[in-house]
């Protein structure tokens, strides 16, 4: 007969091998929970990418079709295209209003609407915001607030920068077509510009142009 073995592990090196194998659970646990804040990090600040992306294409669009009266119609502030320069505890807020002959986000299309953007605190939230004002029959008004009924557009966004150039590659911050300089002339090209903060709190922009067919020379 084969002589028994009676060799075998000690109370010590049992409670050794549990501390080891408790050390590396822990460090694949930490490793996992960093590995999963890092994918939900990365997850909230794309979606954050993603719909001031989607926001900025709309701008685009509707400032791409943006339009003015004929010669002979209302040249007033009702078909007005106004871009007013505002900044708010250092952070730009502007304005535009405008007539396009985008589609509108709601409603019917009848031809022409009144657009209207700005920055404003939510009432749910009271955290700033970017609105839309858009009206299908425009009535009379010269800046964003009166175009139409606002509607949230974005949450999160705290600024809105826009940049107008001319017909001369000149830059512009604001832009007026019932005043003398900007009198029956649109921007060949705006700049848009959205600021918002990340998960983390830092600053964050993303920049779009809109080029405007109808600017004309």
């Amino acid at each position: 007969m084969w002589p028994r073995n009676k060799s075998g592990f000690t109370l010590v090196e049992v409670m050794v091998a549990a501390a080891i194998l408790a050390l590396i659970v822990s460090m694949l646990y930490i490793a996992f929970a960093s590995s999963v804040k890092t994918m939900e990090a990365g997850t909230e600040g794309g979606e954050i990418f993603r719909k001031a992306g989607v926001v900025l294409n709309r701008m685009a669009q509707d400032i791409s079709c943006a339009r003015l009266p004929a010669e002979e119609a209302d040249a007033s502030a009702q078909y007005a295209f106004i871009g007013e320069d505002k900044i708010e505890d250092g952070v730009p807020q502007d304005t535009l209003t405008f007539i396009s002959t985008a589609l509108p986000l709601r409603g019917p299309s009848r031809g022409i609407k009144q657009v209207g953007y700005y920055i404003a605190p939510d009432s749910e939230t009271d955290k700033l915001a970017l609105f839309m004002k858009e009206d299908t029959t425009p009535a009379l008004g010269n800046s964003a607030e009166h175009a139409g009924k606002g509607m949230l557009l974005a949450e999160g966004i705290e600024g809105l920068d826009l940049t107008y150039y001319d017909s001369q590659g000149r830059e512009w911050k604001r832009w007026d077509t019932t005043t003398p300089v900007f009198a029956r002339k649109l921007p060949q090209l705006v700049r848009i510009s959205l600021f918002f903060k990340d998960d983390k709190g830092e600053h964050l922009s993303l920049t779009t142009t809109a080029q405007v067919p109808l600017a004309g020379e």
